[in-house]
């Protein structure tokens, strides 16, 4: 691997992370201005709500034990950017760190206030409460997905030319 390369891509990765945690912050902070109190439109609602638990709730009430597996999951996702993703697998790299900067910006909320404050409560459909960080962990885990499929075609595409 082009040691180059993996710099490169762990440097995006961080710089990226704290943008994106930035980002997710700020819409938090926003959706707690005056403006938005009781805002709500045909598509979406500004409400808040607090989630000590996990995605729809699961796990109520244990933010420690979240916490520490956030943290996990973290740092081995970290050492997995590091040693493993060249910058050039740019959709793998976007994905891993929007995922990253959403578990982070998750478990920053966690720690600092002992529970996640979900904000976006979708009016067109019975839908849990959400916030900006489990958009970004959804989009990074949809992306990822959209990465191993498209590299698994390229990896059978290869093979097949290779037994003509």
């Amino acid at each position: 691997m082009n040691n180059n390369s993996s710099k490169k891509a762990f440097i995006f990765y961080f710089l990226m992370c704290l943008i994106l945690l930035d980002f997710g912050n700020s819409l938090r902070k926003l959706s707690f201005n005056s403006f938005f109190d009781n805002y709500s439109n045909p598509v979406f609602s500004i409400v808040h709500t607090t989630n000590t638990g996990s995605a729809f709730g699961m796990f109520s009430n244990n933010s420690i034990p979240l916490a520490v597996f956030g943290v996990i999951a973290l740092v081995l996702l970290t050492y997995y950017v590091y040693k493993n993703i060249k910058f050039e697998d740019k959709l793998e790299l976007l994905s891993i760190t929007l995922f990253s900067a959403g578990a982070l910006g998750n478990l920053v909320e966690r720690a600092h206030f002992g529970y996640v404050v979900d904000y976006i409560k979708l009016n067109f459909t019975e839908f849990p409460v959400f916030n900006a960080f489990d958009i970004m962990i959804c989009l990074g885990v949809f992306l990822y997905f959209l990465f191993v499929i498209f590299d698994l075609r390229k990896d059978y595409g290869n093979s097949d030319k290779s037994k003509q």
